[in-house]
């Protein structure tokens, strides 16, 4: 087996729902990518209930590494080894160290990372180097160890561009986004808007020259997901709603209605709608989003929609309305063992039997 196929096959293991809560009363936001599939699917975010604020802190609760911040691994490694030749030993610890992320084992993942470094180097694979020092950055990113990772992501940025990879290549944006991220979590909000609006520009003209990749349309999806995060964080209402729609119609084109993404997505409308004072057409997106979700048994978010849902019933004073979406909140959390969104749901109860007895 050649030394691509046996990583390749390690990298197939990546199934997981990665979860960034960057606010224990804000947004969620998770997104797989599986270099076996090529699929990052597919940036999921879901916010929290809507009367609550969207408070930015460093939380790793819920944290589920997978493998692939970038396409990186294609191209790295030469397929043209005969299916006989000793596969080098820093493909196999770089599998063994895969295998402990998708165990949770994240500590024992990064040293074996360094011993795959190590091997790496003594071989002098410039390639494989590179790729080490990229599943590291992935692994702080998603650890929350963000300084950490901006100097690896950085390294690996510096790597790539001085062998000639150009700035607009989609390794170099899929990780300008991840440091965007960065700078947002640290607080540098100016680093992110630029981050972000970089990463737009040069995502954008690829679409509009036809580009058809879907790792491009996605990353543009994504980076349209991130960036209408922090609009609304900044209380841009009108913008955040612009790319969050685009974000919408993207998902529709690439997974269809009945997808979790489009669900949460609408999620994500129905709550500005309610912040920017439209609750009727809060009610549109949020009602589409839990009819959608039935048709998604899996959908953990679910729950948090219909207390959203509910809340703005409440709001126009529809409390029988919203005595019956919450409850079917409560009902879908508790099966779906969603501690956070059972807390809405309860919460949600509450002002409505007080609404109710006065």
């Amino acid at each position: 087996m050649t030394a691509e196929k046996l990583l390749f096959s390690a990298l197939k293991l990546c199934g997981r729902r990665i979860v960034y809560n960057l606010g224990s009363n804000g947004p969620v936001s998770s997104w797989i990518r599986c270099a076996g599939n090529r699929n990052f699917r597919r940036w999921i975010p879901q916010l929290g209930t809507i009367r609550q604020h969207h408070n930015r802190h460093n939380s790793n609760n819920g944290l589920k590494f997978v493998i692939g911040g970038n396409a990186m691994f294609f191209g790295l490694f030469g397929s043209d080894e005969s299916d006989d030749e000793k596969v080098p030993d820093f493909i196999m610890t770089m599998k063994r160290s895969i295998l402990m992320i998708q165990k949770g084992e994240f500590k024992k993942a990064e040293q074996l990372l360094h011993v795959a470094l190590r091997q790496a180097q003594a071989l002098q694979n410039h390639q494989a180097v590179t790729y080490i020092y990229d599943l590291m950055a992935n692994l702080a990113f998603d650890l929350g160890e963000y300084k950490k990772a901006e100097a690896l992501f950085v390294s690996v940025m510096q790597r790539l561009i001085s062998n000639g990879t150009p700035e607009n290549d989609i390794k170099v944006l899929h990780m300008s986004l991840k440091m965007a991220k960065i700078f947002e979590h640290q607080g540098d909000t100016g680093k992110a808007e630029h981050g972000y609006t970089f990463c737009l520009k040069h995502l954008q003209d690829k679409v509009d020259k036809g580009e058809e990749d879907e790792d491009v349309i996605v990353l543009w999806a994504m980076t349209m997901d991130w960036y209408a995060r922090l609009l609304l964080s900044q209380s841009k209402h009108d913008k955040a709603f612009e790319y969050f729609l685009k974000a919408y119609e993207v998902s529709l084109k690439i997974n269809g209605e009945k997808h979790e993404q489009t669900a949460v997505l609408l999620n994500d409308l129905g709550t500005i709608s309610f912040m920017k004072g439209d609750n009727d057409g809060a009610i549109d997106y949020l009602t589409k989003a839990t009819e959608i979700g039935k048709e998604l048994p899996e959908m953990e978010e679910l729950g948090s929609i219909h207390v959203n849902l509910g809340n703005v019933f409440i709001k126009k004073g529809l409390y029988d309305a919203a005595k019956k979406s919450c409850q079917e909140g409560w009902r879908l959390s508790k099966s779906r063992k969603n501690k956070e969104s059972l807390v809405e749901a309860n919460d949600c109860l509450d002002e409505i039997n007080k609404l109710l007895s006065s």
